[in-house]
C-alpha cells in the first residue's frame, strides 16, 4: 500500500535587543493543527528534496498559490503536458518560459494528489486544511524543521498512516464476515469461495503455484501475477508454504483445493506486520498445482 504524496504564513524574521535572531515558532491548538502542519510540511519535502538544480530555480510562491487552490481535489491532468515543457521530453531540461506556469502546475498537482490520498483513506474530518497551507510553505522553504525536528515529524505521519490503515482494514474484515458463505477463523482471517477446486488440498509444507491478485483494504490493486513480466510472459508463482509466504498464506492455502479460486482477507498482524505501517489484505487467489516441499521453488522464497 504504498502508503503514500503532501502552509500560508510569511516568515517574519523578529531581532531582539543585541541583533540577537528570535526562533521561527508556530502555534498549534491542538494535535489536529500539529498533524495538519506536518502533512503539509512532509509533503512539500517530496520538492524541496529532490536535489536537482531545477528546484532552486522553480517559483516557489507560484508552487504554494497551486497547491493552496487546489486542496479541493480538483484534477488537475493538462498541467501534466506543461510539466514536461517546462523540464522537456525526458524531465532532463529546464525551459523558463514556461517558468510560472510550470511551477503553479506542480502545486495545483501536489495539492490535487494531497486532497485525493486524505479523502480516499477517510480522513478529512482530521485535517485542518490551514494548518496544512502553513506546514506546505514552511516545508517549500525549508523553515518547518524550526518549529519540529525532522524525526519528530516523520514519527507523526507515522503513527498517523498507520493507525489509518488499521481502521481502514478493520473495516474491510467485517464487511469481508458479512459476505455469504464465507469461513471466518479464530485469527481473524476471512476465506471466501470463489470457484470450487476440485483437486487435493496442499499440505503445510507443499510447494504450490498460483496467480494472485493483491489489493489494499482500500481496494486499489497493488500487484496482479497475471501481469506477468511486462515482456508478454504470464507464468504461474511458484512458492513455498514451509516459509515462503506470510503467515497467512501458511494458513489459508491448505484450506483451498487446486484447481480452484479464493478470495482471503488476512489481518496485518498476519500479512507484513508492522513493517508495512500494519495493513490488513485482500488477495485473491488461484490455486493452479501443489507439489512436495522444493519441487517447484527448490531454494527459491518468494513472499506474495
Amino acid at each position: 500500500m504504498k502508503l503514500v504524496s503532501w502552509v500560508l504564513l510569511s516568515f517574519i524574521l523578529l531581532t531582539a535587543c543585541g541583533n540577537k535572531e528570535s526562533k521561527y515558532t508556530v502555534n498549534f491548538a491542538n494535535e489536529k493543527d500539529k498533524l495538519s502542519y506536518v502533512l503539509g510540511a512532509m509533503n512539500a519535502k517530496t520538492i524541496s528534496d529532490s536535489k536537482t538544480e531545477s528546484f532552486e530555480k522553480l517559483d516557489k510562491e507560484e508552487i504554494i498559490n497551486g497547491f493552496n487552490a487546489n486542496l479541493a481535489g480538483t484534477p488537475a491532468q493538462e498541467c501534466l503536458s506543461t510539466l514536461q515543457r517546462l523540464f522537456g521530453p525526458t524531465y532532463q531540461d529546464f525551459n523558463p518560459s514556461y517558468l510560472k506556469e510550470g511551477s503553479l502546475c506542480m502545486g495545483k498537482l501536489t495539492g490535487y494528489a494531497f486532497f485525493y490520498d486524505i479523502r480516499k483513506l477517510g480522513a478529512l474530518d482530521r485535517v485542518n486544511f490551514k494548518m496544512v497551507k502553513k506546514g506546505f510553505e514552511d516545508g517549500l522553504y525549508k523553515r518547518d524543521t524550526s518549529v519540529l525536528k525532522l524525526n519528530s515529524m516523520r514519527f507523526i505521519m507515522s503513527e498517523f498512516i498507520t493507525g489509518l490503515n488499521v481502521e481502514n482494514g478493520n473495516k474491510m474484515l467485517t464487511k469481508a464476515k458479512a459476505i455469504p458463505g464465507v469461513q471466518t477463523f479464530e485469527n481473524g482471517i476471512v476465506m471466501e469461495t470463489i470457484q470450487a477446486g476440485k483437486g487435493p488440498n496442499p499440505g503445510p509444507t507443499d510447494d504450490v503455484k498460483v496467480h494472485y491478485i493483491l489489493t489494499s483494504s482500500l481496494g486499489d490493486t497493488i500487484q496482479s501475477s497475471y501481469q506477468g513480466d511486462g515482456k508478454g510472459n504470464v507464468e504461474p508463482v511458484p512458492l513455498a508454504l514451509n516459509g515462503g509466504v506470510i503467515p497467512g498464506w501458511s494458513f489459508a492455502i491448505p484450506k483451498m483445493k487446486v484447481g480452484g479460486k479464493y478470495r482471503i482477507y488476512i489481518p496485518w498482524n498476519l500479512a507484513y506486520g508492522e513493517q508495512q505501517g500494519k495493513e490488513s489484505l485482500c488477495f485473491m487467489v488461484e490455486l493452479l498445482e501443489r507439489g512436495a516441499e522444493g519441487s517447484f521453488t527448490k531454494s527459491l522464497k518468494t513472499n506474495p
